[in-house]
């Protein structure tokens, strides 16, 4: 069985499949139901990250802006919320305009 980048081609197509399921529901609906408490971030900072990242998501170039720069302070102040926010940030990355892209791509920087 091929192999790629030492990871076996069922197990491949077993991430892949898991990957496609979470992308299934909208961005918002799952940073609703984000349990934040097992990657030790408190609930109130839980909610205002899925707030902050539902922003950054948005159409509105302003509102994303305004996001980018509170999460910057947020992760900032808190560098242990980086890694529990990259996915996010990677995959709101994609669906962005350039500005908001860079602004993420500083924000992914911080770790």
């Amino acid at each position: 069985m091929p192999e790629t980048f030492g990871i076996s081609c069922s197990f491949q197509k077993l991430v892949n499949e898991l990957v496609s399921f979470m992308r299934s529901d909208p961005l918002w609906k799952r940073l609703r139901s984000v349990d934040w408490g097992v990657r030790g971030i408190s609930p109130k900072h839980g909610k205002e990250l899925s707030k902050l990242l539902q922003d950054l998501a948005a159409k509105k170039e302003a509102r994303a802006m305004k996001a980018s720069q509170k999460l910057w302070s947020l992760i900032k102040a808190n560098p242990a919320f980086a890694g529990p926010v990259r996915p996010y940030l990677e995959e709101i990355w994609h669906i962005s305009e350039l500005a908001v892209k860079d602004e993420i791509t500083e924000l992914m920087n911080l770790e």
